[in-house]
């Protein structure tokens, strides 16, 4: 009797330690919801000590608030005529669950320059690169509506970069960075 209740003993033991009614990286549920990660009035010119792109930095970066970068009821404006290099950050205000969609509006009106040049764009979460263009000047207005999924897992307050620079004088908007929230 003694050693059948072991016997049982030992097989519940190894079924609470083997069998699981739920895998623990079950993907979460997403019904479409999506929350800002970024709120214009938050963004900040970004250290050169922490930019993702610092070796494309000038060694002096002329870019001042309301000339050469100002926030829109929507989105951040940098006007590249009076911002040599743009490099913005801030906080995100949501996390990102693996698997969840991002989406990504930005826009430019017609890129123009004295001769033809190379503009260089990107939005980073993190260390995860959401976009990251070059784009012939001159050129056509454009606007660049993204949805991706993400691939990795983010907690908020990670910071968010919007890197821009080109010759000539242009303008760009950042105009929503969204998340999609999981099923609570």
């Amino acid at each position: 009797m003694v050693m059948i209740s072991v016997r049982l003993l030992g097989s519940l033991l190894v079924c609470v330690l083997a069998c699981k009614s739920e895998p623990d990286d079950e993907p979460p549920e997403f019904d479409g919801t999506m929350v800002d990660l970024v709120e214009p009035t938050l963004w900040q010119p970004q250290a050169a000590a922490d930019d993702p792109f610092s070796d494309h930095r000038p060694d002096t970066v002329d870019c001042t608030f309301g000339l050469g970068w100002l926030v829109e009821p929507r989105a951040i404006e940098v006007n590249t005529g009076t911002c040599t290099y743009g490099a913005f950050t801030q906080p995100t205000l949501a996390a990102i669950v693996k698997g969840a969609k991002i989406s990504l509006n930005l826009y430019h009106f017609d890129l123009v320059a004295a001769e033809p040049a190379t503009a260089h764009l990107a939005v980073l979460v993190g260390p995860h690169v959401l976009m990251e263009r070059e784009i012939a000047i001159p050129g056509k207005a454009n606007v660049y509506a993204i949805e991706l999924a993400a691939d990795f897992d983010l907690p908020e307050g990670s910071p968010v970069t919007f890197h821009l620079h080109n010759h000539g004088q242009n303008t760009w908007a950042l105009d929503r960075l969204a998340v999609e929230v999981p099923v609570q």
